[in-house]
């Protein structure tokens, strides 16, 4: 394959039906102009279904160019750095997404920036570069035609990096840590690996789309510090809003999103032998909610509570989140910013430029329909109360990613146990979306696993 390409520079260039009459603009103001952006997915690769060889033959154009200044050119270098480019172009492209990247050229990031400027160069990428050191702000590109051209060439498609890990193991600053030196750990670390790049694989052969459009299906599981914390999958699609997962289809059917409800409380009262009442998990029969205030009204808050509960070593600051999601200005300032939020994201939704509104530090911990009135030491109380028998538990050190590293076990059985039976999943964290004829299938086989890493049964609902 020729690729039928020529520089920006050259002399000529065809860019009278592009949206962007340019390839290069560089900032030197806190401005990024993309309304719609979305980080560099390493992960991602493109691979094709036809006899041509773009990456190949983009790699030997790139060799040939003045951005390759090396002395000794390695195809297994920057032949990755090119197939990713384009795999995270081909998705922003179908999404009408613009991909951010980092200009720093600390570690191998040079070479992610020298391809960058080399698409750019060949009009194939329009590029913005931000202004150096320039806080918040990140360049970021587009595919102009002449690039979607030759993907749809190429039939390119997106598909997970076989030479890339499936899972991975970070430190509390997100720093990827090497394989466990033990013989134990490394066997289990290449056990889950196995599985998470099999479940990859696997989703090689089905589709998922949303309102036409391919969704990357792929997923890679997290750990933190070790392989006993955390674990769960994460990918692109869980970002997408529920309500417009909703309308996913996996090869062309109809889907479902089926949930464990109350799972780290069910969990965890299941360490203790005792199996959860799980239609008064979220409620406080001793406390006293203010006149004509309805379960509809009061059942968030306390599922609200447990949530935070169980994810913090310090009640100091679930009390003080309390006092603060009950002052009235606070419930004021909350709504505004909600307000403003959401009209935000309908913009960004729509492709259009908007400044994100300005975001208190509390917001994240504002728990909504908090009662003017409430006192949080009476409310953490009786929620304390409530849950005696696992008190122990509640706000032990790492408690929260105790209880992520045995909801992703289960996700895991749940996801190879459909696989077997050739049932594509998406795992959501503590929930999975399945074609809609095989809810009943997907249904069974949650339950099943839920009991056989707990001992217990589960409550699950489908939406």
């Amino acid at each position: 394959m020729e690729l039928a390409v020529e520089s920006a520079h050259s002399g000529h260039s065809d860019l009278h039906q592009m949206e962007l009459p340019f390839t290069r603009v560089e900032l030197d103001k806190t401005l990024t102009l993309a309304p719609n952006p979305k980080r560099v997915n390493g992960y991602w690769v493109t691979q094709s279904n036809s006899i041509t060889e773009l990456v190949e033959d983009m790699a030997d154009m790139f060799k040939r160019s003045h951005f390759f200044s090396g002395k000794r050119f390695r195809r297994a270098t920057y032949e990755p750095v090119i197939s990713s480019i384009l795999a995270n172009l081909l998705n922003a492209h179908t999404h009408k997404l613009q991909i951010t990247y980092s200009r720093s050229t600390k570690g191998d990031n040079s070479v992610w920036i020298s391809v960058w400027d080399f698409l750019s160069d060949l009009n194939l990428v329009s590029t913005v570069i931000a202004g150096k050191n320039e806080k918040g702000v990140q360049s970021w590109g587009v595919a102009l035609p002449e690039l979607v051209g030759l993907l749809r060439i190429d039939h390119s498609r997106i598909v997970f990096d076989q030479y890339q890990p499936s899972i991975e193991i970070r430190d509390s600053d997100k720093n990827v840590l090497p394989v466990p030196a033990r013989k134990a750990n490394r066997l289990k670390y290449n056990r889950f690996e196995k599985a998470t790049r099999t479940f990859n694989e696997y989703w090689q052969g089905h589709t998922v789309t949303l309102d036409d459009k391919n969704i990357v299906p792929f997923v890679k599981r997290k750990f933190r510090d070790t392989l006993e914390l955390g674990g769960r999958f994460y990918g692109g699609f869980q970002q997408i809003p529920s309500k417009d997962r909703a309308r996913f289809k996996i090869d062309d059917n109809a889907t479902i999103e089926i949930d464990y409800s109350a799972n780290h409380l069910g969990i965890l009262y299941a360490w203790e032998g005792i199996a959860i009442n799980y239609k008064k998990a979220y409620t406080l029969e001793n406390y006293e909610w203010p006149i004509g205030m309805t379960e509809d009204e009061w059942r968030p808050i306390i599922k609200a509570i447990t949530l935070r509960a169980l994810n913090t070593t310090d009640f100091s600051t679930l009390r003080a989140a309390i006092t603060r999601s009950a002052k009235p200005k606070n419930k004021a300032a909350f709504k505004t910013y909600k307000d403003s939020r959401a009209i935000h994201d309908l913009l960004r939704s729509k492709g259009l430029a908007s400044k994100a509104p300005f975001k208190p530090k509390w917001i994240d911990s504002f728990i909504e329909g908090i009662p003017s009135d409430t006192i949080a030491d009476d409310l953490v109380y009786e929620f304390l109360q409530k849950h005696s028998a696992i008190k122990a538990h509640i706000g032990s050190p790492n408690i929260g990613l105790k209880l992520q590293a045995v909801d992703s076990e289960i996700m895991a059985l749940v996801l190879d146990t459909l696989r077997l039976e050739n049932i594509p999943a998406l795992p959501v964290h503590d929930s999975v979306i399945v074609p809609y004829q095989k809810r009943s299938k997907a249904l069974a086989v949650m339950t099943q696993s839920f009991k056989q890493i707990t001992g217990f049964l589960p409550k699950i609902k489908a939406t």
